[in-house]
């Protein structure tokens, strides 16, 4: 049942599409909406504004992003709004497999193998919200009501009405960008069980002493799995999913103690590449979960990003999918025959939501898929699965062209 607004609130009359969330995902999402000509209320509250001291220089949260992200961003004229400074280019990958010596598995990926200047881009989270708040102050056709939602009910008409403390809005089409655990997902009638892996992504920032020289590189060491990313200058990014009673016990560790941990890893080979560590700020953890949502519209709901699905974050891809959702959107607006259909017939229009549910879990599968199988396989402790699967990593080094595909893969 909907909630009683506010006797304060006001009323907005029919926008083209409420975004739930203030996130990356439903950010964008309301601007490609806008560029195509849809007036779009954004309803949620700003994420906590990261503020760099000398203790904390780096947001903990950053993002890889792929190229087709960065295509949509620049479509946007949100990609030259952020400072170069505070993007670091990936030039390189390289991946280690869990055995030691001559038995250990590796993978090695560089842009110049696959016709690109760069594989990927790290962008902190804080940076990327920053350019995006700044294109939705300038589009005239986005409203954003920075207030949390209240309740929301399908009324009689078929519209939705989101409910907040400073505005009741209806609309035909609501899109929910709310994240893993997403209550208008849930309120909607769409929710879905999550697989939980027991499991927690560990990050915290480090000066590094040797350079990182734009290579993002990773380690799977037993049931966790390390990656360390490129930043600007000599620091680096460490995201470490590992077991949850590991998890606990390491976040206990004094700074100087967790960076020793780490440069153990793997025979002391992060030591060998970076040199010593500095723990610079805090180190934060979240939970680690895995699924996909059987529906993604329904009765005007759209569900986007994180709402709709969740992958490990071993490979890198989770916003670059909810990127791609929106980017896929927008190639579908694109088409003027279909523009004008869905301007005639409202942004609701079913036609257009099946086609985009179809497209999406189509590319997004074999993400799930690899990531998921994964995170199992490295898992495993049989009988020469170790073997295996680090045998298994040599030979895909040695084979050009499928390097070059699953490179291309990860590029997007």
């Amino acid at each position: 049942m909907i909630a009683p607004a506010s006797p304060t609130a006001q009323l907005v009359q029919h926008p083209d599409a409420a975004i739930i969330g203030c996130g990356v995902v439903g950010l964008v999402a309301a601007l490609v909406l806008a560029s195509q000509g849809f007036k779009v209320a954004v309803v949620g509250r700003k994420p906590p504004q990261f503020v760099p001291n000398p203790d904390q220089r780096f947001d903990p949260r950053v993002f890889a992003l792929s190229h087709r992200s960065q295509r949509l961003l620049d479509k946007l004229r949100v990609w030259d709004n952020i400072p170069s400074e505070k993007v670091q280019p990936v030039t390189d990958m390289q991946i280690w497999g869990d055995s030691s010596g001559d038995n250990q598995g590796e993978l090695r990926f560089s842009a110049s193998d696959t016709g690109v200047d760069t594989l990927t881009w790290i962008i902190e989270q804080s940076s990327l919200f920053d350019a995006l708040f700044a294109a939705m102050r300038y589009q005239p056709a986005i409203e954003w009501i920075d207030s949390k939602v209240e309740g929301l009910s399908r009324e009689r008409d078929g519209a939705w009405a989101v409910v907040s403390n400073l505005k009741t809005v209806r609309t035909g089409l609501l899109i929910a960008a709310d994240g893993a655990q997403s209550e208008t997902r849930r309120q909607a009638g769409l929710d879905f069980e999550l697989d939980d892996y027991s499991a927690e992504g560990v990050v915290t920032t480090f000066a590094i002493e040797k350079p990182h020289h734009g290579c993002a590189r990773q380690w799977f060491v037993g049931d966790s799995i390390l990656a360390m990313l490129p930043l600007p200058g000599p620091y680096v990014s460490m995201v470490w999913s590992m077991p949850l009673h590991e998890s606990q016990a390491f976040l206990q560790l004094p700074a100087d103690a967790m960076a020793r941990r780490v440069t153990d890893v793997s025979s002391g080979a992060v030591k060998n590449l970076y040199g010593d560590l500095i723990a610079c700020g805090k180190t934060y953890a979240f939970p680690l979960k895995h699924g996909v949502a059987p529906v993604w519209f329904d009765q005007g709901v759209v569900l986007m990003g994180d709402a709709a699905h969740v992958v490990h974050p071993l490979a890198g891809q989770g916003l670059n999918l909810g990127l791609e959702d929106v980017a896929e959107l927008a190639q579908l607006l694109s088409s003027r025959k279909r523009l004008l259909a869905v301007q005639r017939l409202g942004l609701a229009d079913e036609q257009l939501w099946r086609a985009w549910e179809r497209r999406r879990k189509a590319a997004c599968a074999p993400v799930h898929i690899i990531t998921d199988g994964l995170h199992t396989l490295f898992r495993l402790d049989l009988p020469g699965a170790a073997f295996v699967r680090n045998k298994g990593m040599q030979l895909v080094n040695q084979i050009p062209m499928l390097k070059r595909w699953l490179s291309q893969q990860a590029m997007r």
